[in-house]
């Protein structure tokens, strides 16, 4: 298909209100939407991307300057691969689920179902505006629901290509595009949704917030953070400076889960920092600005957002350093600092420029990366010692962890994707994405001869009803008021060592089997 950049054209205002009406009303009409309709909306999509390929890294390259190789690898190939990940394993995360049974309730068995929520709204962001918008769509079209999407306006080449794919390739009547900025995204959040999916800054992610809450939805917001790279007196110095260097230059440092910063043991400082120059130097050995590998930044607002930072820092510039307004251009940028106050670690930097602190104790690390952002993205961890890999895991909190690299959990699509605290909340991708997106409905079906165990539960009640109830449903701990275990071993005999009653009566019945097959026909021989 042909790769000819469009503009964008915006959703006028009041069309929006019909949408949304409209989407509800074709889930009304058509949920649960049947899976195999499911399966050939993502099917279609599949093709939508396949076929559009060259548009799509066409305006990747208009939007971001993002290299071909990027554009395939962290938006092009996230997406397929993911949707054929759903369409693989949606059978089987689709069926229903079912709970213990409980005397209590008559023998009673709930059914667990996966239900659609209905209509979702999805804000995408500028960064990766392919994958954040299809990668969350995936999971809802997966759960049976109708979804309203809302591209980044500040990636518009990228925004015409979905509108073309999502316009052409699904079901019009069941998921729509709507075009615009700030005021377009005003009017569909004063709409009524069942859950919403952004991605972008704190700050909006607010918004969007206080916005659903008028209507009680639930939101999923992925909202980035300062991502701290600790890297230990016990690290490969090469490799970790290597795999840091690569992953703040990736996309121009526009990476929400980018390191933010380096906090490493002050002996292997000058180790690692003349390792980073080494990497990025083969990483852009013509030099950074005459590369073709490097992304630009997005426009001029975060061109001198990121520009202002490293005017305000009262850090030391060690790498880097070199602007170029004309051009969006960003030198990859290591910033030495003396304080986790500095300006550079006020807030995320969103851009190429990593700032590096030393700390020798990993206690007092562990209070810096609290005092930065206490609840970031990620954290990436740079050491060969288990005992310090589980010290910094137990002591910092954030959305997910890699630990002698960067970026990977995020990259996997059987890993769930997200934020905690400060970072945001909700995740997606893969089979997080499904659940993201249905209710589990609970159903109880009682039978009418259950009526007699059940009496107990009307009044009048009387003492001999409350002594049937504590005999017959009642659970006793199998611990003392101290909190100790007690007879555990004799629990544990009687289930033949299974872990639960189940897996109990599965091993006396194979036992069972044994036995009777011994008598039967070897010893009555």
């Amino acid at each position: 298909m042909s790769s000819e950049l469009q503009p964008l054209v915006p959703t006028p205002i009041e069309a929006i209100p019909s949408m949304v009406a409209g989407l509800r009303e074709s889930f009304y009409a058509q949920a649960p939407f049947p899976l195999e309709w499911r399966k050939r909306q993502l099917r279609q999509l599949y093709w939508g991307i396949e076929d559009n390929t060259e548009s799509i890294v066409a305006a990747l390259k208009a939007d971001l300057r993002k290299p071909e190789v990027e554009a395939h690898i962290s938006e092009i190939a996230t997406v397929t691969e993911e949707l054929l990940y759903m369409l693989k394993n949606l059978d089987e995360w689709s069926k229903d689920e079912y709970g213990d049974m409980e005397m209590a309730v008559g023998f009673s068995r709930p059914i667990i179902r996966k239900e659609p929520m209905g209509v979702i709204l999805i804000i995408g962001a500028f960064n990766f505006p392919l994958q954040l918008v299809l990668s969350p769509l995936i999971g809802a079209i997966a759960a049976g629901n109708t979804a309203l999407i809302k591209p980044s306006e500040s990636s518009p080449a990228t925004a015409v290509v979905v509108t073309r794919i999502v316009e052409k390739y699904l079901d019009n009547n069941c998921y729509k595009i709507v075009n615009g900025a700030v005021d377009e995204t005003k009017a569909v959040l004063k709409e009524e949704f069942d859950k919403i999916c952004f991605t972008g800054s704190g700050t909006v992610g607010r918004i969007v917030a206080e916005a659903a809450a008028k209507h009680l939805t639930p939101c999923i917001l992925e909202l980035g953070g300062i991502n701290p790279a600790i890297v230990t007196k016990n690290a490969n110095i090469k490799l970790a400076a290597k795999r840091i260097a690569w992953g703040r230059a990736l996309n121009s440092g526009q990476v929400c889960a980018a390191p933010g910063y380096i906090l490493c043991h002050p002996e292997v400082e000058q180790e690692l920092v003349a390792d980073i120059a080494k990497a990025w130097k083969a990483l852009y050995p013509n030099g950074v600005q005459a590369s073709g590998d490097i992304a630009r930044m997005n426009n001029n607002r975060s061109f001198n957002r990121v520009k202002s930072l490293l005017q305000s820092t009262k850090g030391e510039i060690l790498l880097g350093g070199n602007l170029d307004e004309t051009d969006s251009f960003i030198e990859p940028t290591l910033v030495k600092v003396d304080s986790p106050t500095d300006p550079l670690l006020r807030d995320e930097a969103f851009g190429p420029i990593i700032a590096l602190l030393t700390e020798a104790d990993l206690d007092r690390a562990l209070i810096t990366i609290r005092t930065i952002c206490a609840t970031p993205l990620a954290v990436y961890i740079f050491t060969n010692d288990k005992k310090e890999q589980n010290k910094l895991l137990e002591g910092t909190r954030s959305g997910g962890v890699t630990i002698n690299d960067v970026l990977m959990h995020v990259a996997l699509k059987s890993a769930p994707f997200g934020g905690v605290g400060q970072s945001g909340y909700g995740n997606y991708t893969g089979k997080a994405s499904f659940d993201a997106f249905v209710h589990r409905r609970s159903v109880v079906v009682q039978a009418n001869w259950m009526e007699k165990l059940l009496a107990m539960r009307y009044p009048p009640y009387t003492a001999g009803k409350l002594a049937k109830f504590n005999s017959t449903s009642k659970t006793k701990p199998n611990f003392d008021r101290n909190g100790n275990v007690k007879n555990a071993w004799i629990g544990l005999a009687v289930r033949l060592g299974g872990r639960s009653i189940k897996a109990g009566l599965a091993r006396w019945a194979l036992m069972l089997s044994a036995v009777g097959y011994y008598l039967f026909f070897v010893a009555s021989k």
